[in-house]
């Protein structure tokens, strides 16, 4: 049962996106992974999140006015199947709905963020007990630009803009461990974003270039007594570099950077059914540059299905 609830844990986390800008996402590029002796497993995650406040490429967070609220649901459905006994692929899609509310005009926006496609191997397999070799996993990730992103909104708010409007891939790694009613989760992933044309007007086009980006996830949890209930928490750094656009008038955006801070509640309702809740904060953690900061609260529920 402690295994079960910390890969809740990992999985729902990972699942589970957070709001912050369009074009630097939130959320770290981690894929929804089988990390118990399972065949297959989906989960549902449903998130609110809210805007509080916009971090500057220099300087101090500004919070923003009780007049200006703005908001994103997400629905979220990811699916893995096991393939070749230690391999995994995945897709996980998103919905997103936008909404802001300022001086009285509450325009939204809503639809398929970007679908994301992974498989993954396990690297470091639990086939005996080791009291101090984690369980691993590599896996390799691509983001399908399947939503428009701020090079492709006609919204004055950016609220049609659900994700960052490139194809990217990447390459990361994850270590699971359990010590007693303790576990614990590392993770981290580097990717490459490609460059893409971008209609300018007048039947114009520029080249929009991206550059490279990273996140990392540190977490741990406790399931007191041994019991169905687990306690958890993590520290997400996601970073992502500037965008740069070649053409008439060549243009260059500064590097972002957030912190998400998040606690979680979790609990096996079943042998093959979990649940979380999970809230996310990105103003408790710093630095923080040219991002939107955001609270958010989120809930999801695993199905698992046995070898």
């Amino acid at each position: 049962m402690k295994f079960s609830l910390g890969a809740l844990f990992f999985i729902a986390l990972a699942a589970t996106p957070s709001q912050a800008a369009p074009c630097c996402s939130g959320a770290s590029s981690l894929p929804s992974l089988i990390t118990g002796d399972d065949q297959a497993q989906m989960s549902f995650g449903a998130s609110q999140g809210q805007v509080i406040g916009d971090a500057p490429n220099e300087g101090t967070p500004i919070f923003r006015s009780s007049s200006d609220f703005e908001t994103s649901q997400i629905l979220r459905l990811d699916g893995a199947y096991r393939f070749l006994d230690r391999f995994q692929g995945g897709l996980g899609i998103p919905f997103i709905r936008r909404s802001r509310n300022i001086g009285g005009n509450s325009p939204s926006a809503s639809g398929i963020g970007d679908v994301t496609l992974d498989i993954a191997y396990e690297a470091l397999p639990e086939w005996s007990y080791s009291p101090w070799i984690p369980h691993g996993f590599i896996f390799l990730q691509s983001t399908l630009p399947t939503s428009p992103s701020v090079l492709d909104s006609s919204d004055p708010y950016l609220l049609d803009a659900r994700g960052r409007g490139f194809f990217s891939l990447a390459l990361g790694g994850a270590l699971l461990k359990v010590f007693g009613n303790f576990d614990f989760a590392l993770s981290a992933e580097w990717h490459r974003s490609f460059a893409r044309a971008m209609d300018i007007g007048d039947g114009t086009t520029a080249e929009v270039i991206p550059g490279y980006g990273g996140s990392a996830l540190l977490g741990a949890g406790v399931s007191p007594w041994s019991g169905p209930v687990r306690f958890g928490m993590s520290l997400s750094p996601i970073f992502e570099q500037g965008i740069q656009t070649e053409g008439q008038a060549p243009t260059s955006s500064a590097s972002q950077l957030v912190w998400n801070t998040s606690f979680s509640l979790g609990y096996a309702i079943l042998k093959d059914y979990s649940a979380s809740l999970i809230y996310t904060d990105q103003t408790l953690m710093g630095p923080a540059k040219n991002v939107s900061l955001s609270r958010t609260v989120a809930v999801s529920v695993l199905k698992r299905w046995a070898l």
